[in-house]
């Protein structure tokens, strides 16, 4: 019932699709959290780039999940508030998927886009403004 509702929807697939992509950044930052050998490494340092935004941050988000926020900020400055998107993306999937299945109003798809979009903007403000500086 449920599969069959998600599959007529394509609203409740992105969602889904949505909801399985984030869930699997916080396991991996769980898994290897303890280990400290992560095998996604940040491409920007593999090409020599002098301004590396995304260095550190598997590291940063395996802090957080950790606890550790002083030490997630140390490793990348900017990684609480990239966490901070994910996680809420994740609750707001899940959210919206749920009211958009009990009210099937196209209204709740327009507050998503809304709300999504200028979480997105508050949360990789900093982020963008370094990578278009070296423009």
């Amino acid at each position: 019932m449920v599969i069959s509702r998600i599959k007529s929807s394509e609203y409740l697939l992105i969602n889904t699709i949505f909801v399985v992509l984030l869930s699997s950044i916080f396991v991996y930052a769980l898994i290897f959290a303890k280990s400290g050998k992560y095998p996604i490494k940040s491409s920007c340092v593999e090409i020599n780039n002098k301004i590396c935004i995304s260095k550190g941050l598997s590291r940063a988000f395996s802090q957080i999940m950790r606890g550790d926020l002083k030490k997630a900020k140390q490793l990348n400055s900017y990684s609480l508030l990239i966490f901070l998107f994910f996680f809420i993306q994740l609750t707001l999937r899940l959210l919206f998927s749920v009211l958009f299945a009990v009210s099937k109003k196209r209204f709740v798809i327009g507050v998503d886009v809304i709300l999504s979009l200028g979480l997105f903007i508050y949360c990789f403000k900093g982020f963008f403004s370094v990578l278009f500086s070296t423009f």
